[in-house]
């Protein structure tokens, strides 16, 4: 089978799959700073052990992104330098298969145009799309109620109740917005590799250009797979923020209700007989709305379990093993 160059063509392509591993390069210093770690406080404290054992993980794709690309590109020139001289022997992966091959080698010194899109603009700061949880800050009022309601065998409305709902939502969704721009930064990166190979395919024919476009094939299905894994990531972790915010209200409504009918109940305690019986009512009913307000909690941590697993799916699906292999160039 015979072959075709046009080598000033294939030096374009493999400057632009350079340029498409500078970009993967500023997603992974991008994610370093963006999304370090996973606390976000006792409110989305279920998340924070699997969130935080996939990120190191990631991090490690995105070098390696950057590595093996900058790989293929250097393999890309190292096919080019094999082309010039023919007598040679193969250097790469990409070239090995053509030797010996009858071929035509050209080289009118003009690449054709590799239209790069800046993948790295993509990587603003990240923006939070939500606000801080609601605060319980009562003093003296939440004080009165605590006692009232352990007077009755109550739980512990700060330990219980109060705790679950602090914590840096803003964090998370800031997070959540850096997830979507890295997505938006893979699938330029992927874009622009489509779109250069369409362009190399018309001055690049023979078994090695098959190579190394079998090569890229990959990298299109493994970026694909990164931007949407990604974009997953974004909407489970924005998902969990706002339902940790509805969460924190209604705990907080219930809350207040609580400490509105205990004070009430405790400014009628002096009155003999009616003010006892009223106080020992309202902390029974007081009991009961703390217990609902337990249940909306744990309503809540059920829900982000289901959370949990689409981590757990996600870190499984954005792997290092996941990527191409390197080729070998000399």
């Amino acid at each position: 089978m015979g072959y075709t160059v046009e080598r000033a063509d294939l030096r374009g392509w493999a400057k632009e799959v350079g340029n498409v591993a500078s970009d993967m390069g500023s997603a992974h210093d991008y994610a370093q700073s963006n999304i370090a770690d996973g606390d976000f406080g006792r409110i989305l404290e279920l998340i924070t052990d699997p969130y935080e054992q996939m990120i190191p993980r990631f991090h490690e794709v995105l070098r390696e992104d950057h590595t093996r690309l900058q790989k293929t590109s250097k393999a890309l020139v190292a096919a080019e330098r094999t082309y010039k001289d023919m007598e040679d022997a193969a250097r790469n992966d990409f070239t090995k298969l053509d030797k010996g091959d009858p071929g035509r080698v050209e080289d009118d010194g003009e690449s054709k145009s590799f239209s790069h899109q800046d993948g790295s603009a993509e990587l603003t700061a990240p923006s939070s799309a939500v606000g801080p949880p609601p605060e319980v800050s009562f003093g003296f009022a939440l004080d009165k109620v605590c006692e009232l309601v352990s007077y009755v065998g109550g739980p512990d409305i700060r330990e219980e109740v109060a705790k679950w709902i602090t914590g840096d939502t803003e964090k998370a969704a800031r997070q959540a917005d850096a997830w979507n721009k890295l997505a938006a930064c893979t699938d330029v990166s992927k874009e622009n590799l489509a779109k250069g190979q369409q362009v190399i395919d018309g001055t690049w024919s023979g078994d090695g250009a098959t190579a190394a476009r079998k090569q890229i094939q990959k990298w299109l299905e493994a970026l694909g797979d990164q931007a949407s894994g990604m974009r997953k990531m974004s909407e489970h972790l924005l998902d969990s923020t706002k339902q940790a915010l509805q969460m924190a209200q209604v705990v907080v409504d219930i809350v207040k209700t609580v400490v509105d009918l205990a004070s009430a109940a405790l400014s009628n305690a002096a009155i003999p007989g009616y003010g006892q019986w009223k106080l020992i009512k309202s902390a029974k009913e007081a009991v009961q709305m703390i217990w609902k307000a337990i249940k909306v909690i744990k309503v809540f941590w059920d829900a982000l379990k289901m959370i949990i697993d689409s981590i757990k799916m996600i870190a499984n699906q954005i792997t290092l093993e996941s990527l191409p292999p390197a080729p070998k160039a000399a």
